[in-house]
């Protein structure tokens, strides 16, 4: 930096002084100009008080902007109509005619003087007295630095504000802390669970920090952690609270100031700022500013933080939402597949009863065995009869399937069905239900209410488990379908009736008929079409047809994919004589359902299925009738009892051979053929 001085006065002498001013007073003096040049461009400022200072710090008359400048590096008075310059103990030093300038030394100067610092050079130029005499200014010619007013500062947490992104914010912090204090270094210590890490370390020309850890003082930064309030020394060689840390003395530590940084209102970390060259680098002002930044740097992010984890939440709300898409496009596949294989099983069924001559379509009605087929054949006659029918099977089997299929095919469709079951009432409320009855008519009749009778006109009445009904109800009911009409309870009017009575019993009506439990006249009345059911032990051929129906149903209703069945678990299916019939069936498979992850194996079944007991009644059918064979029915009946011998024996070998009344051996033979496992 060249340096000219020129005065308006006379030329004088350029001695070396040591008088060094106690104090440095500003004066007002004859206007003049300093112009400074770097990298060949010129800035020019203009002062008409002494003294101007010189240096880094945005404080001074004149700031130059270079690693080389000290915060303040030099000063120039006006004094007795001449010049002085001053180095204030900068790092680098002050250069007048290429001669150091003693630090603090006052030395007079020579008009055409060259006066150095860093990469700076400055002209003096006096100015007449006539010049306009306002207060200290500056007149920038070519982009110059300007110190930071708060007009920047509030640029700069604006700017900070604006950030969204936690990884760029932190940096931009320290930058920003930086910038509004000049410091030398910046670092900024975040709390872990451990202590502090240091999260961002730069230099005042923003690059970063080697070895970062290890370049500024942690006790400094755990006091303010601690304490939460800010720390500030212009000297920490000298300053009492410091000058006995020995990091102050490694790093040769002068100016440090530190603040908490706090986010949420919780103290989270620290902005530790400092100038190992430069004593009172740092004033109160510099503090009061660096808390106002750090402040508002906490709100900004606690701001980034609250984006990041919206845009962490909705990212995972995409994907949850993209994973249900996904699934609920599965599974619609999965249910369009099973509603074709559906249909394409009732179209089956629907060509094999065209085939077998049918004329109306029973698709609810599952079955292709030879029982199921006369049962179609039989349908068929009765569906366009007005006459009774009694359906006569046991509980289970599907009565009120065929008779809603009576009525479904057959001319009474267009009308209601209207279904009663009369075990389940008693027998004053059945008959209430059965004929109705005229308001008053007994305790409680608030209202008139139409019988079943009336309600089904046009239409199909089913009386399920009419052998239940109590001979008094019996009589009635001879009389209505004798006389075609009925009267309410208490009405002493008659109303004509228009249904297709369908009737249904588990019971042996014959038998009751011998016992006197059922009346003969209605039993002939009622026993005009009679249809038997036969029991799913009858028609174990349509078992496994029954079972893929029963799951397609049921997956269907819980809108779940359709698992796979494994064949031994259809042969378990087959060996069950089911007593309970399909209702039974259905329970199994809906139980199998809920345990089974894919396939449904035998072990997903009752006990009951899974080791199902040798029926030896006069009436269960012949090996050849169920599709198994003698030797088939001995293994099952050894493999059962083998179990129970285990069990009861606590899974001892020995006691269940005596239980069954083998040898040891030969129940190990037994075990190694039938591949069944002790249980201990």
């Amino acid at each position: 930096m060249r340096f000219l001085l020129t005065q308006i006065a006379g030329e004088h002498e350029n001695p070396v002084t040591s008088e060094t001013p106690s104090n440095d007073p500003t004066e007002a003096c004859p206007p003049f100009m300093l112009h400074v040049w770097h990298d060949g461009e010129r800035t020019t400022h203009r002062f008409n008080t002494s003294p101007v200072s010189i240096g880094r710090s945005r404080g001074r008359g004149v700031a130059l902007s270079d690693r080389a400048i000290s915060r303040h590096h030099l000063s120039i008075f006006y004094r007795e109509n001449r010049f002085f310059v001053r180095d204030e103990g900068s790092q680098n030093g002050s250069f007048l005619d290429g001669r150091r300038i003693e630090s603090s030394a006052l030395v007079a100067m020579n008009p055409g003087s060259t006066l150095r610092a860093g990469g700076f050079e400055i002209v003096v130029e006096p100015l007449p007295q006539e010049v306009d005499e306002c207060s200290k200014m500056t007149e920038a010619t070519a982009g110059g630095e300007e110190s930071l007013d708060m007009g920047t500062f509030a640029r700069l947490l604006q700017a900070l504000n604006a950030e969204l992104d936690q990884q760029r914010l932190l940096p931009q912090i320290v930058e920003a802390a930086i910038r509004t204090t000049e410091a030398e270094r910046g670092f900024m210590a975040l709390e872990d669970g451990e202590g502090f890490h240091v999260a961002v370390a730069r230099n005042f020309v923003g690059e970063s920090i080697a070895d970062a850890t290890s370049s500024f003082s942690h006790t400094i930064v755990r006091e303010v952690l601690a304490s939460g309030e800010a720390r500030l020394t212009v000297n920490a060689q000298s300053d009492d609270r410091f000058k006995a840390l020995k990091s102050v003395e490694d790093l040769r530590l002068r100016s440090v100031l530190c603040v908490p940084l706090r986010v949420a209102g919780q103290i989270e970390g620290a902005l530790y700022l400092d100038n190992r060259l430069q004593q009172h680098a740092f004033t109160e002002e510099d503090r009061q500013m660096l808390v106002v930044l750090a402040d508002i740097s906490g709100v900004a992010i606690r701001n980034a933080r609250l984006v990041a984890d919206l845009r962490k939440k909705n990212g995972a709300l995409v994907e949850a939402h993209d994973r249900v898409a996904e699934l609920n496009a599965r599974l619609e596949g999965k249910v369009k597949r099973q509603v074709a294989e559906l249909k394409e099983v009732r179209e089956e069924l629907a060509e094999s009863r065209k085939a077998l001559g049918l004329r109306h379509e029973y698709r609810k009605i599952i079955g292709e065995s030879p029982a199921m087929q006369e049962l179609f054949r039989l349908l068929d006659r009765y569906v366009e009869s007005a006459d009774p029918v009694l359906i006569l099977g046991e509980s289970g089997t599907g009565k009120e399937l065929v008779a809603r299929a009576l009525h479904e095919q057959g001319p009474r469709s267009e009308g209601p069905f209207v279904s009663e079951n009369c075990a389940a009432l008693p027998e004053n409320l059945l008959e209430s239900e059965l004929f109705g009855y005229e308001r008053g008519a007994f305790t409680g009749a608030t209202r008139s209410h139409k019988g079943l009778f009336e309600q089904a006109k046009g239409g199909t009445l089913f009386l399920d488990e009419v052998g239940d009904m109590s001979p008094d109800l019996q009589s009635k009911l001879l009389r209505v379908i004798q006389e075609k009409e009925v009267r309410p309870i208490g009405s002493g009017r008659t109303v004509s009736i228009d249904v297709r009575l369908v009737t249904a019993t588990h019971r042996n009506l014959p038998e009751m008929l011998n016992e006197g439990g059922f009346r003969e006249d209605l039993f002939y009345r009622l026993h005009v079409l009679p249809i038997r059911l036969p029991p799913l032990r009858e028609r174990r051929g349509d078992v496994p047809l029954l079972v893929q129906h029963l799951i397609r149903r049921a997956c269907l209703d819980a809108k779940r994919p359709i698992p796979r069945i494994d064949p031994k678990a259809i042969d378990r299916l087959n060996d069950y004589s089911w007593p309970g019939n399909i209702r039974e069936l259905e329970n199994e498979i809906r139980r199998a359902l809920l345990l089974c992850e894919g396939v449904i194996q035998p072990a997903h079944f009752s006990d009951k299925v899974q080791h199902p007991k040798l029926s030896l009644e006069m009436g269960a059918p012949l090996p050849s009738e169920t599709g198994s064979s003698l030797p088939e029915l001995v293994r099952q009946l050894e493999e059962a009892e083998i179990r129970r011998a285990f069990a009861r024996s606590g899974g001892n070998k020995s006691k269940a051979a005596d239980l069954l009344g083998i040898s040891r051996f030969a129940l190990q033979r037994k075990l190694d053929k039938f591949e069944i496992e002790r249980e201990d």
